[in-house]
């Protein structure tokens, strides 16, 4: 019986078998064809249409669709943001950097509270959707002049508001320091950012419908003049002023977690039970402090007998 006698096959070297696996009639042919691409592709790329350039790539002004501004923020925001920004006539839709570019220019725009989100989409457009700044307050600078600012005590641009809009929120008075910072920034006083906390909650919509600032007659709030720089806005007692005169002493800011002082809703409830049992708050010739922080009761006192103060309790 014959024996079959199997022999095997001994394994190429390394290097041979990938130049056996390379020269192969089609990889050769893939090979030289992605070599003509990329010798060719900037000759080609020259050819190709421009889409930059095209009127359905371009954003501009009208291609940019915000948030619709309340009454307080100018209409043409739009175009002061790209200004502001110092961008072009039009930016391409192309560019891949186009939407954080869009969304760096309305975050630090100074009607700019938030940023919610910047959206592309074609036909050319870009969909900003922002949360605005409002107004609650004009502070009565040194030497003359008021300054808006926002809830947050945040400065905001005064060329946006006439002289007639300064009768429309409450006047902070008082207030000895120049803003450090610039529009759409923190004035950098505390006393200014209690004060404009307090014009927020007494300038929003009770349940009547009506702001508290308007329904009481109040005109003015009196920030303490600060006694030391290092002041926390928690150690700050404020006073208002009516339309008559008279004076109310609120006390601490309302974010004040400080123990023992009132709720702001105690605090409010305080004034309209005062305005409601004296037929306002300045009833007769009189001018009072008015005292809404003790525990127990209102508490008043003639402002000729004793002048309204304002300093830490």
């Amino acid at each position: 019986m014959a024996r079959t006698v199997s022999k095997k096959k001994k394994a190429l070297p390394l290097g041979q078998r990938i130049v056996r696996w390379v020269f192969r009639p089609m990889r050769l042919v893939c090979a030289a064809a992605l070599a003509m691409l990329w010798l060719c592709w900037p000759m080609v790329e020259r050819q190709l249409p421009q889409l930059d350039n095209r009127d359905e790539y371009r954003i501009g002004v009208d291609q940019v669709v915000v948030t619709p501004p309340p009454r307080w923020v100018p209409e043409d925001i739009v175009a002061k943001v790209f200004a502001r920004a110092g961008f072009d006539e039009s930016l391409s839709l192309l560019d891949s950097d186009l939407s954080e570019r869009v969304a760096l220019a309305f975050y630090t725009y100074p009607w700019v509270e938030r940023l919610k989100q910047v959206r592309k989409s074609f036909p050319a457009r870009v969909y900003v959707e922002v949360v605005y700044r409002e107004p609650v307050a004009m502070v009565e600078v040194v030497g003359g002049g008021y300054l808006p600012v926002d809830r947050h005590g945040h400065l905001l641009p005064e060329k946006d508001f006439s002289a007639a809009d300064i009768d429309r929120y409450p006047v902070i008075k008082n207030v000895s320091t120049a803003p450090i910072g610039y529009h759409g920034e923190s004035w950098g006083d505390p006393a200014v950012a209690g004060a404009a906390q307090l014009a927020a909650v007494l300038t929003a919509p009770n349940a009547a419908g009506q702001s508290w600032w308007n329904s009481l007659g109040l005109k003015t709030i009196f920030a303490p003049r600060r006694l030391a720089a290092d002041d926390n806005i928690d150690d700050l007692q404020f006073e208002l002023g009516t339309s008559g005169g008279s004076r109310i002493a609120w006390g601490r800011p309302p974010q004040s977690q400080h123990p023992g002082e009132l709720t702001v809703a105690q605090k409010l409830e305080r004034m309209a039970e005062y305005h409601r049992s004296q037929n306002g708050f300045d009833d007769g010739p009189a001018r009072y402090l008015i005292d809404i922080r003790d525990w127990e009761t209102t508490r008043r006192h003639l402002l000729a007998a004793e002048p309204p103060k304002t300093s830490r309790r």
